[in-house]
């Protein structure tokens, strides 16, 4: 793994062993707004290991799994079919669903009434994957879910919580196991509460659940690629405990901001575009949030596209910061002026609708001499207000080089107005940094293109956050609304024409 300056401790790659706790005594407290989510299969030690690592943290411990299993038991109550989605809507949107702690375990309250034994019954788990599977159901669950999160600090556990729930989680934890140690604790689970079960139907139980989990097609259960792996087959609780808490810090730790200041003079070149670029922010009234995220060397700058205006506003938001090169598609570099900028700022032309392997090793060149790279992942502007597919070139670059990626979120470069303007505000937003933690893993599973889906998804998922936190601050403006609905059928053909109806990278 590279080291960029300032950025704290690296953190283990997979499989590591967990350090002793002086080490842990190296970091410092935890932030009362953090937020980490801990996903895996059924039986990976998810609940177990959140509730102790919330009590060591001093966070809310929340189990997602729980939320589900309730509404699966009050439909059975009422007499709702699994299967019957808008009955299920009916039920949750009703009801006051409650999660407390106490003693180790999550209460779980439907209505004021103390469900908490009867949500862990062999026949409400039978069930809830079915319940779970439906996209607006999901929906629902993800809303009161972020809510919790955003009012304070939260360990979250479940099989989406990474990946969609908070995809800008503070830390994430993926736990896994084998088969047989997940059906063994499963088993385990079920005779403290009394339960008598063969171990043979709790093994089959468990191996259904999983194909369920993975295979539906609402948030389906998968490794986030920013995640830390745990396999815990052969730990004991504690160790697993320890080993947790050890990836939570120093994944915590990775994402301070950086200390110091860049190293290394600016080109006159870039002096000069930087003065320009900063003074058409000036001039345009535009918000920067989150700006100390891109303070890092060789690291990606990975934007949403909506606006030629993009490059430009995203220079005024990075003016006097290390030396940027872009990857830019190869018309701009025939069309005066953009080609006179383009050549100016030594940026990397880039055919859309093939690999072009000229410029991918441009690029890794570029990363590796520690400069950053701006690169647009939807390959071409979007509709404003939607943004994604996050395309397979930002999944390639990122395995390629290992290099960190900066998701940047960008509202209001449609159209830029003096000091503002009341249409739209205009505000760049960057987020902490990416890593693949779990490249390893998921390299021993899937391909690499698989992985760059995998990659993708989570950008699109990071976007679709970074926007709902811009709403949040200002609200959409009925003329945003409206030139959503104006640009979308042109964007639509325009994609079509650029990639012949071809998957593109």
């Amino acid at each position: 793994m590279r080291s960029d300056p300032g950025r704290g401790p690296a953190p283990p790659a997979a499989g590591y062993e967990a350090p002793g706790s002086c080490v842990l005594e190296s970091y410092g407290p935890v932030p009362p707004d953090t937020v980490v989510s801990i996903d895996g299969p059924a039986g990976s030690g998810k609940s177990t290991t959140a509730r102790a690592l919330a009590e060591r943290l001093g966070l809310l411990y929340v189990d997602s799994g729980a939320m589900y299993r309730a509404l699966t038991w009050a439909a059975a109550d009422a007499g709702v079919d699994p299967a019957d989605e808008p009955g299920l809507l009916s039920l949750l949107d009703a009801a006051e669903l409650t999660l407390k702690s106490s003693r180790g375990e999550t209460e779980v309250f439907w209505g004021g009434r103390d469900i908490s034994a009867a949500v862990r019954t062999p026949e409400v788990e039978a069930r809830v994957s079915a319940v779970s599977a439906h996209a607006a159901v999901r929906e629902r669950m993800v809303a009161r879910q972020r809510a919790l999160g955003r009012r304070q600090g939260v360990v979250m556990e479940g099989r989406d919580i990474g990946t969609v729930v908070f995809p800008l989680a503070s830390a994430k934890i993926y736990l896994d196991a084998t088969l047989e140690a997940r059906a063994e604790r499963r088993l385990r689970q079920h005779r403290r509460r009394g339960l008598s079960v063969d171990r043979g139907e709790v093994l089959r139980e468990v191996e259904a659940r999983d194909r369920r989990d993975s295979e539906r097609a609402a948030s389906p259960l998968r490794i986030p690629p920013d995640a830390m792996v745990i396999d815990n087959s052969t730990l004991t609780l504690d160790d697993q405990l320890e080993a947790t808490e050890a990836a939570v810090r120093r994944l915590l730790a990775y994402r301070l901001p950086p200390t110091g200041h860049l190293e290394g003079e600016l080109s006159l070149r870039y002096r000069i575009a930087f003065a320009v670029f900063g003074s058409v922010g000036r001039f345009t009234g535009l918000r920067v949030v989150g700006r100390e995220h891109a303070n890092l060397h060789g690291c990606i700058l990975a934007p949403n596209h909506v606006s030629s205006w993009d490059p430009l506003i995203l220079g005024a938001a990075l003016a006097g910061k290390n030396h940027i090169r872009s990857i830019a598609k190869e018309e701009l570099f025939r069309l005066p002026p953009s080609a006179l900028l383009y050549r100016f700022l030594y940026a990397i032309p880039i055919k859309r609708n093939i690999y072009d392997t000229a410029a991918f090793d441009q690029a890794a060149q570029v990363l590796s001499e520690g400069q950053n790279l701006l690169f647009f992942p939807e390959g071409m502007r979007r509709v404003y207000g939607e943004p994604g597919p996050v395309r397979n070139g930002l999944g390639l670059i990122m395995q390629r080089t290992g290099a960190p990626c900066v998701p940047i979120y960008l509202r209001g470069t449609l159209s830029p107005q003096p000091g503002g303007g009341p249409r739209a505000p205009l505000e760049v937003s960057f987020a902490p940094a990416i890593r693949l933690h779990a490249l390893p893993v998921l390299g021993r599973r899937l391909e690499p293109r698989a992985i760059s889906r995998e990659i993708g998804r989570l950008f699109e998922a990071i976007y679709r956050e970074l926007q709902e936190r811009s709403a949040d601050r200002h609200p959409f403006t009925d003329w945003e609304l409206e030139a959503r609905e104006r640009v979308r059928a042109g964007i639509l053909r325009k994609e079509s024409r650029t990639f012949h109806n071809r998957r593109p990278l």
